[in-house]
């Protein structure tokens, strides 16, 4: 996907999602993939962040699995889901890869894309309920899968429950701004180039954040 819209960068810093009291679980600095734990956000994707959780019926809460994800850790994403395809597809030739990984992985490589969570306005997130258990989204966090996408029990009537939770925590999403992913239900984005792409706006509000804006 391509950038058709002015990027623009508003030097906008990051703010610990911790600050906020919004809970995190940084499953890539467990599977090693990221140097640190801290879960990185702009500040207004923060705010909008608390005012979601704030809305959310039923006591439920937000859990974030990954935010601010810096070119390093985008890199070695898209090497791991690289390596997987290979070894379930051992037919497939480079570019046939290269396909199937920027399906769910933005590449790192290409000058004219930036990596939406790059931009510390992308976010990973699903519900839980006030035990702190996770709701049932029918597929895990990073399930580079069909039915990850976020319509898909709709329109396969497979778990009317599943539809439901992925409903609640999409409408409380977009209420505040942030635009779904079409391919991953816990995906989000606000004030980046898909953001901008999807709603409309003229120009982005975050572009690649880099060490110029600490």
């Amino acid at each position: 996907m391509g950038i058709t819209t002015i990027v623009h960068e508003s030097s906008e810093p990051l703010i610990d999602l911790k600050i906020f009291k919004i809970l995190g679980e940084p499953l890539y600095f467990k599977q090693g993939l990221s140097s640190t734990p801290k879960m990185l956000v702009r500040k207004t994707v923060g705010e909008k962040l608390l005012r979601v959780q704030c809305g959310l019926p039923n006591g439920f809460s937000l859990k974030v699995f990954d935010a601010f994800r810096p070119k390093k850790v985008q890199e070695k994403l898209y090497k791991k889901y690289w390596a997987e395809l290979q070894m379930k597809n051992p037919q497939w030739n480079a570019k046939k890869l290269a396909e199937g990984t920027e399906k769910f992985v933005f590449s790192p490589y290409l000058p004219e894309i930036i990596p939406p969570h790059v931009t510390g306005g992308a976010v990973d997130v699903t519900l839980i309920d006030g035990t702190g258990n996770e709701l049932d989204m029918g597929t895990a966090f990073d399930a580079f899968c069909p039915e990850s996408a976020p319509f898909f029990y709709d329109i396969h009537e497979r778990n009317p429950k599943v539809s439901e939770n992925r409903r609640i925590l999409r409408t409380a999403m977009e209420q505040e701004g942030f635009t779904p992913n079409d391919s991953e239900w816990w995906h989000f984005d606000y004030g980046n180039h898909i953001w901008a792409l999807k709603s409309g706006a003229l120009q982005t509000l975050y572009g690649e954040y880099v060490e110029r804006f600490q």
